[in-house]
């Protein structure tokens, strides 16, 4: 197929480096990175959505969650006890 296809000046100066490092025709270059690209946008698309299930770990009256800092504190403070 022929067609014209307006390439930007960045992906041209890619597409060069590859062909000199890779010794292939501006055609076999271009090719080969259409080809790896639309590769990897059709193989991302059929990817596995990752699910988490949320765990209910309970919560503790004398515990202050909104403030983030003592919470870390606390935390600190227990697994260096739990080090020992």
């Amino acid at each position: 197929m022929r067609t014209t296809v307006t390439i930007d000046p960045d992906v041209e100066r890619r597409l060069r480096q590859a062909m000199r490092a890779r010794k292939l025709s501006f055609k076999e270059a271009l090719n080969e990175a259409v080809r790896h690209g639309l590769d990897s946008l059709l193989t991302n698309s059929k990817a596995k959505v990752f699910h988490t299930r949320p765990e209910n770990m309970g919560l503790y009256a004398h515990l202050n969650y909104d403030n983030i800092g003592e919470l870390l504190e606390l935390a600190d403070k227990s697994n260096s006890h739990a080090a020992r």
